[in-house]
């Protein structure tokens, strides 16, 4: 669990779209460093409203994790976060019983009944049992402590707590089951609880929960994706991919901005190459030459630049025969880049002798 800063004030996003400000709710996020695409960020509201977990399908680097971070950092909530992996166990997610503990407890009790009368002694382990399914012997995986903390928040009046599972295609059937009632009912019950259960049933108190799958091992199950409201996160446009780099690097300048999309934009059109750089190498790249203070590029810089968007040998291999192309599409006019950038930046514009329409916003 990643806890709130309890020094800042803390926004409820069930609230802000209840009340019908959703453009508020996105500019906050926006504000974090992501800019959620507007079909997407519908989608989510849609989500909110309805009660219903988020769903969130695509390729990887294409912004699904870092969406409900954007949103947890917005908003000063809580955050639980469950990485599906092989082997993973429902009682590490939901929960379990200390076993030790419970038997330092009977044992302790036992000792203390042999001092009793006879009489006594059968109604003292009787509730020396019961009181050994306590909330004090319970262990919470992570989505247990998100339910529960969201109905300790609503007792306060406090947001809930964000809830990703990530990556859940890894997660596996059982898994997948054991969480179909907390997602459709907002509780967990638990035999021999002495409350029966956890979490919360009113769900707009229960947790922001959003699922992300990247489709690359097991199909989910149709109870499991019916539970949620479904997007598919797109590769976002060179104008999207822009919009994200420049909140993201706000220090970067316009030419380190162009500088990197333009190389990766001319990367993920070589032939022949497996895996292609996504959102995430754009910002990284930007990043590295915003650091660097990199305002050119030649191919000995390139290289030393590779290890950001080169993820295999075979890979490396190709794009070193490509270094020249690379460096000029990277150093050139690109028309959609460079428009972008000079909308915004009059001394980009300039270099490039464009000229806008003043009444005209692109």
């Amino acid at each position: 669990m990643i806890p709130h800063d309890p020094d800042q004030p803390q926004i409820d996003p069930k609230r802000v779209v209840l009340d019908g400000r959703e453009r508020e709710l996105f500019e906050m996020i926006a504000g974090s460093g992501y800019v959620p695409d507007e079909q997407n960020f519908s989608d989510f509201c849609e989500s909110l409203k309805s009660g219903r977990a988020w769903l969130i399908s695509g390729t990887r680097g294409s912004g699904k994790t870092a969406f409900p971070e954007a949103l947890a950092s917005a908003c000063n909530l809580t955050m639980c976060v469950v990485a599906g992996r092989d082997g993973l166990k429902q009682e590490e997610i939901l929960y379990d019983w200390d076993r030790e503990e419970q038997e330092v407890w009977m044992r302790e009790n036992l000792a203390i009944a042999k001092g009793l009368p006879a009489s006594d002694q059968p109604e003292f382990l009787e509730n020396a049992r019961r009181m050994k399914w306590q909330r004090q012997f319970l262990i919470l995986g992570e989505v247990g402590a998100a339910y529960d903390f969201a109905a300790r928040a609503a007792d306060s009046e406090a947001p809930p707590p964000v809830l990703l599972l990530d990556e859940s295609d890894k997660f596996g059937a059982s898994i997948e089951d054991s969480l179909l009632m907390p997602l459709e009912r907002g509780l967990i019950y638990i035999p021999r609880y002495e409350r029966g259960f956890i979490g919360i049933s009113d769900w707009p108190r229960r947790p922001i929960v959003i699922t992300t799958s990247n489709d690359l091992r097991n199909k989910l199950s149709a109870p499991f994706v019916s539970r949620h409201v479904f997007s598919s996160f797109a590769t976002p446009s060179l104008e999207k991919e822009l919009e994200i780099l420049a909140a993201r690097n706000p220090d970067a300048t316009s030419g380190q901005l162009a500088l990197s999309i333009k190389l990766l934009d001319a990367v993920r059109g070589v032939a022949g190459l497996e895996d292609h750089p996504s959102v995430r190498e754009s910002i990284d790249m930007s990043s590295a030459f915003a650091r660097d203070s990199v305002d050119d590029l030649d191919t000995r810089t390139l290289r030393k630049y590779f290890c950001h968007f080169v993820k295999s040998a075979s890979s490396q291999e190709l794009l070193r025969l490509q270094e020249d192309y690379l460096v000029s599409l990277a150093t050139t006019f690109h028309p959609i880049v460079d428009t972008w950038l000079g909308t915004r930046d009059p001394e980009w514009a300039r270099r490039w002798n464009l000229s806008f329409d003043p009444d005209i916003t692109i």
